[in-house]
């Protein structure tokens, strides 16, 4: 059933049966099909289970259907967001009728409301959120996809991790297990206003950083100097050594962008690593020097936490300022603190990873305004600094400490000043950061260490024996769920019920710290009750039963699950103690070093224990080497997860859409901004279409048609180039407006060869020059692509009555009417033609 009253075009099929909008999709399934493609661009991201998939774009709707054929996983649930006049497209053409329960698709307005109701918090705390683009989003031939997307990201991002942080959430408690043997010192015990009145500069990626490096270098012993883990590549390269290195991220891709601070461990005067008790543990487990932790040292109540420093995030950039704060320095300069693009569209400063791969040229995001009076891009990530950054600098004012940037560039930021570097003044002091830290955190003993690990087993231990009893429990209350409902051989016995009781309020109250901790890592089988439509319904026994039953399997699941990491990390522990003993079982230690991938621990171990390491035998020094050659490839990889994840998100082929948002709006200014990267990217052979299509339309907005012509005639190549049709588009839109009719027609007759979707406006044109027989021609073969496009029917339609031709024009009015009933055009004029109106 095809409709009119859009301005989206009607729905096409190609020779694989898919049915999409030409204008949402162009000829993306053209080649081998939606089926085959999504089997290749999705891959089994859609086949997990347990998992909220939050999708920008439908396809048309094809991919709606694709996962609905494909068979919904268990305990899964798919939001999809829809651009409405898209929405509305689906909608009347009945392609979103009789979905699943699991299956929800909705506008950017009612997304939130509708993923409550999916119980997405549920998901979040399991860590299993997907965020993805349909194709049609990824391509964005609706410039507006690129709007949806990125806004739905940063909401749905903020979402996540405001309750993950929140709630800890099983990820976090993961790491914060696992790297219980290093984390020894808590951050308020050892650091807590130990440099007071002290001028603390803190480091970050931002664009701006390389300026400011000169700076720091001459003036380093003057300073507090505090850098994020990033960058330490950059800082080794410039021959400066900070004060303080603080890191923050439990991600893998965390080692990946900041492995290089390992090599500040073997200098003479290391700095000290103050981490989040989360942070990635290849990161702390491999680092040589000495470090402190921030928040608690468990996840779960006991006297051995401490309470540590005030702020965490969301940026690791957040957390170097809380610690200059925390230390008691009084004046507080960011560096490389920009929160926002540089006029090229970088991300990050000279040398790092993300400079390297190219500017990100192609994301739709707010501007904000820089110390030097202009605007320039942003993104979610720093949005959400930026947010946080303004009540650190009020927290901080009110301890006396004033927080300046140096940089015109970086995001202007209430309460925190622009100052230039040479503007500074930095008294001599009597002693140095160095010196100071040295004096209150010497190198850990391995008598301290082997105390510190003894404790840590210790409550390791006290914790399993509570889980033990939670598992007890369960199984406890499983048995007394048998014979309440007279299974497994149990004779029905309501008393069954009351020592169900019994057990639920031991488990709330007596055990409730442990349970709500058990609930995270078993909440895969709680989600297995929830239900896709939340209709309140009665429960039979069957359904009571079955409730319950699973009920307290997911506790056991959990209890069991958490018991086994509780396992693993004594393990791990058990191997720290080992690496303090006189004659270590090396194969031992080996073998724990390759389970967690931290090769590393090797150089750790070697540096504390030289003698033990020279007397290794033959046999022990060959896996010794095997270990060097697994961390040396784990420095030294080049195709790292990051670099794959930046070379997509600054794909060049995501400036299209965004140039043509830009172009419909009027924005000269971003445009130019978008043109100088472009002519400042690595890749200029890449680049050259773009930046001749970015140039074409800052042409025509400057109503130079002729220069917008010389760039757009660039991108009309043999094989046409991915900007080849929006090119010509542009040059036709252009022709017209200059009345070039033949120009004009050229670039449709162009496009006919791409699609036959451009047939309708190219017969329009043909008939506002009076060339009615070509126009007729073209409509007539339209409809052999779309016989159900109603609004082609009554064009030609109407061609046909104005040409005489009465039986093909009431012909084509009675198609109209079968498809679409009311549609008064075509009553009136077959009233007119004298022919009965189809009852």
């Amino acid at each position: 059933m095809e409709t009119a009253g859009h301005s989206l075009g009607s729905f096409l099929t190609n020779d694989f049966g898919d049915r999409y909008l030409y204008s949402v999709n162009r000829n993306a399934f053209n080649r081998i099909g939606s089926d085959a493609l999504y089997r290749t661009h999705f891959g089994e991201r859609l086949s997990a289970e347990y998992q909220f998939t939050v999708i920008i774009g439908t396809d048309s709707g094809m991919l709606v259907r694709h996962i609905v054929n494909s068979g919904i996983p268990t305990g899964s649930r798919f939001l999809f967001i829809e651009l409405p006049e898209v929405l509305s497209a689906l909608e009347e053409s009945g392609l979103l009728e009789d979905l699943p329960a699991e299956i929800s698709v909705t506008t950017s307005g009612s997304w939130q409301k509708r993923a409550k109701e999916y119980q997405i918090s549920d998901f979040i705390f399991l860590d299993a959120v997907l965020f993805l683009d349909s194709l049609a989003a990824t391509d964005a031939n609706l410039s507006e996809y690129r709007n949806l997307s990125w806004t739905i990201s940063q909401q749905l991002m903020t979402s996540i991790h405001r309750i993950q942080v929140a709630n800890n959430s099983a990820p976090f408690i993961l790491k914060q297990l696992e790297n219980l043997p290093e984390n020894r010192l808590a951050v308020s015990t050892v650091l807590h206003n130990l440099l007071p009145g002290r001028t603390a500069i803190v480091l970050a990626g931002g664009p701006s950083l390389n300026a400011a490096l000169p700076w720091i270098r001459e003036n380093r012993d003057q300073l507090v100097v505090i850098a994020v883990s990033r960058i330490s590549r950059i800082l080794l390269d410039e021959g400066i050594v900070p004060h303080f290195v603080v890191s923050v991220d439990p991600q893998k891709i965390s080692f990946d962008v900041s492995r290089e601070m390992l090599r500040f461990a073997g200098l003479p005067n290391p700095p000290l690593l103050v981490n989040s008790h989360h942070v990635s543990p290849l990161l702390l487990s491999q680092w040589g020097g000495e470090s402190v932790y921030s928040n608690h040292l468990f996840p779960w109540k006991t006297d051995l936490n401490v309470n540590t420093l005030q702020f965490s995030g969301p940026t690791v950039s957040n957390y170097g300022l809380s610690l200059a704060v925390n230390l008691g320095c009084t004046t507080i300069i960011l560096a490389g603190v920009n929160l926002c693009f540089s006029a090229e569209g970088q991300t990050h400063a000279a040398g790092s990873n993300e400079n390297k791969v190219g500017p990100d040229l192609g994301q739709v995001a707010p501007r904000v305004e820089t110390y030097g009076g202009g605007y320039a891009d942003s993104n979610r990530g720093y949005l959400e600094s930026l947010d946080e950054l303004k009540i650190q600098a009020h927290w901080a004012r009110n301890l006396g400490a004033r927080v300046y940037n140096c940089s015109l560039g970086a995001a202007k930021i209430p309460l925190i000043d622009y100052k230039a570097l040479d503007e500074f003044e930095l008294p001599p002091a009597e002693s140095s950061t160095s010196d100071i830290l040295a004096a209150r955190i010497p190198r850990a003993t391995s008598k301290e260490r082997i105390a510190h690990y003894r404790t840590v087993s210790k409550e390791l231990s006290r914790m399993r024996g509570k889980l033990q009893e939670t598992l007890n429990l369960c199984n406890d209350a499983l048995r007394h769920c048998d014979g309440l409902f007279g299974r497994n051989g149990k004779k029905q016995d309501f008393r069954h019920k009351v020592q169900m009781d019994k057990i639920e309020r031991r488990l709330d109250r007596s055990l409730g710290d442990y349970t709500r901790l058990v609930k995270q890592f078993g909440i895969k089988r709680f989600l297995v009750s929830l239900k896709g439509a939340s209709q309140a319904e009665e429960l039979t026994d069957e359904q009571v039963e079955a409730a319950t039953r699973q009920y307290y399997e997911a506790y056991v699941e959990g209890t069991e699950n958490l018991i086994r990491i509780l396992d693993d990390t004594t393990e791990r522990v058990a191997s720290r103690l080992e690496e303090e003993k006189e004659s270590p079982d090396f194969s031992a230690l080996a073998s724990q070093w390759e389970k967690d991938q931290q090769f590393g621990r090797l150089h750790v171990w070697r540096q504390r224990h030289p003698e033990r390491a020279a007397a290794l035998t033959a046999a022990e020094q060959e896996k010794v080497r095997e270990l060097e050659a697994e961390f040396t490839r784990s420095m030294t990889e080049e195709e790292t997860s990051q670099i794959k994840l930046l070379e997509q998100l600054h794909d060049l082929i995501h400036t299209r859409s965004k140039a043509l948002l830009l172009f419909v709006r009027g924005e000269c200014a971003e445009l130019e901004t978008m043109a100088l990267g472009l002519q400042k990217h690595p890749d200029q052979e890449k680049a050259l279409p773009y930046i001749h299509f970015v140039n074409g339309l800052l042409a025509e907005l400057r109503d130079d048609p002729q220069e917008a012509v010389s760039h757009y005639e660039n991108l009309f190549t043999d094989p046409p180039h991915a900007l080849t049709e929006d090119a010509l588009l542009q040059f036709a839109s252009l022709a017209l407006k200059c009345h070039d009719l033949d120009n004009s027609l050229l670039a449709m007759e162009c496009l006919i060869g791409v699609s036959p979707s451009y047939l309708p406006p190219y017969g329009d044109l043909l008939k506002a020059i009076g060339r009615f027989e070509e126009a007729f021609d073209a409509y007539n073969r339209y409809l052999g692509f779309a016989p159900d496009d109603v609004a082609a029917l009554v064009t030609l339609g109407l061609l046909s009555k104005e040409a005489g031709l009465i039986e093909p024009a009431t012909e084509l009015f009675r198609r109209v009417l079968e498809k679409a009933p009311n549609n008064s055009a075509a009553t009136a004029v077959l009233q007119e033609l004298g022919t009965a109106v189809p009852a």
